[in-house]
């Protein structure tokens, strides 16, 4: 990766030595699985088993192939795809990201199994992302969520995300923007440009 593409972190430590620290990860529950980042292939082959039953009154946006110069262009950018597996390897959950840009990583898709979505596997697995994420030096993370989504939305918002707008588009219809500050100077900008002061406090 060069310099333009990727989050500033020490010279001497790249984004493969930082991520070795923090998975794969050993999850409780279900037989002591583990959270493990795999490559393009291998997630989309993965994930395209279990999509249906994450899922089942979704269809998948069909995959329409791309030049290779785009798909190269793309792939320069920072990535990560992580399945999360039981102690048999059975495929439980995904989630999957990219850099949007050097400040801010986009979390693009999740989705737990019914079965194991009281486990609390997904949010070990979530909170040590977005460990890994800070200590690569993103300063943000985002997401969007259809507004019906309550579940993965209040699943961020304990997570330390606020909302911070929506959009529309035409694949997915409106979409609840997310967004998750490591930075407490962040934090406090967004406050102060997002909060109603002139509502009384404690109310």
């Amino acid at each position: 990766m060069n310099a333009m593409s990727s989050p500033a972190v020490p010279s001497f430590e790249t984004i493969d030595d930082i991520r070795r620290r923090f998975f794969p990860v050993r999850l409780p529950g279900a037989g002591s699985g583990v959270g493990r980042c795999v490559d393009e292939a291998t997630f989309r082959e993965a994930v395209g088993q279990i999509y249906a039953s994450v899922f089942p009154d979704r269809d998948a946006y069909p995959y329409q192939p791309k030049s290779q110069e785009l798909v190269a262009e793309y792939r320069s950018l920072h990535q990560e795809r992580i399945l999360i597996e039981d102690a048999d390897g059975k495929l439980m959950g995904w989630l999957k990201g990219r850099m949007a840009d050097p400040d801010t990583f986009y979390l693009g898709t999740s989705g737990m199994l019914p079965e194991y979505r009281t486990q609390r596997i997904a949010a070990l697995c979530y909170a040590k992302l977005l460990e890994y994420l800070r200590a690569l030096g993103y300063e943000r993370v985002t997401s969007e969520h259809h507004p019906s989504n309550r579940t993965a939305m209040i699943f961020q918002l304990k997570h330390g995300f606020s909302i911070e707008g929506m959009s529309l588009d035409e694949r997915w219809g409106p979409m609840v923007k997310m967004v998750r500050f490591f930075d407490q100077d962040r934090q406090a900008e967004f406050d102060r440009r997002f909060g109603f002061e002139q509502y009384p406090k404690g109310i």
